[in-house]
């Protein structure tokens, strides 16, 4: 399983190589990408063979382009969904949420959701609105298994405790604990991409680091059995 926020949806061929050719992307089965076109999840998705879900939160405030989530999977994907998350910001504040793939791996239902929260400059106590909005989501699923992943925006500490406190509660793993900082500006290091897991037994996680085709890195996790 990976996440990846692929800076605006632009630099999709560099995209599409790294994720044909980086150790822990390259054999991936289930993509959550964030910051996505529909055209550009359509290239990427035809690269790889896989199936794949989009949808858009409208147009982004700078390019005017599509802005939205995708999962990609190598298995069938039956339904999808969108979670709204509440509130925006006042400035460039675009409508955010979780887009549910429902992924059918053998007649066992895996849920995956590509989340992108909203920046920083939300006051934190809509932030966590938003982080409860998921948990809810992931707690109301029925599936199986379920993966969630994407860009939280968790800025500081106090925010990844208190996402990872709201996904604990409805039974979520934080997968990618140990995974350090995937975000970089005015020389500060930021934690802001997570995979959380239901129902499914990690083995590793990591990430590569930034590549060329985003200011975000990826975050990948194996996943060897299922419960």
């Amino acid at each position: 399983m990976v996440t990846w926020n692929i800076e605006l949806g632009e630099r999709i061929d560099q995209a599409i190589a790294a994720l044909t050719t980086t150790p822990g992307l390259a054999d991936a089965d289930v993509l959550l990408l964030q910051e996505m076109g529909s055209e550009g999840t359509a290239q990427i998705a035809e690269a790889l063979g896989f199936d794949w879900a989009y949808a858009s939160g409208g147009p982004h405030s700078k390019t005017g382009r599509e802005f939205g989530n995708a999962v990609l999977s190598r298995w069938a994907i039956e339904r999808a969904d969108v979670t709204p998350l509440p509130h925006q910001a006042l400035i460039m504040g675009e409508f955010r949420f979780g887009l549910r793939a429902s992924i059918n791996l053998a007649g066992t239902t895996l849920d995956a959701w590509s989340v992108h929260a909203e920046i920083s400059t939300l006051p934190f106590r809509r932030q966590v609105a938003q982080y409860e909005a998921i948990a809810r989501a992931t707690g109301d699923s029925e599936a199986d298994m379920k993966i969630v992943g994407g860009d939280f925006n968790t800025a500081t500490t106090r925010n990844v405790r208190m996402l990872m406190h709201r996904m604990a509660a409805v039974g979520a793993t934080f997968t990618s604990v140990e995974v350090g900082d995937t975000f970089e500006r005015f020389g500060r290091a930021f934690k802001l991409d997570h995979l959380f897991n239901v129902g499914m037994d990690p083995e590793s996680a990591g990430t590569p680091g930034r590549l060329d085709a985003s200011d975000h890195a990826p975050v990948w996790a194996r996943f060897m059995t299922f419960n």
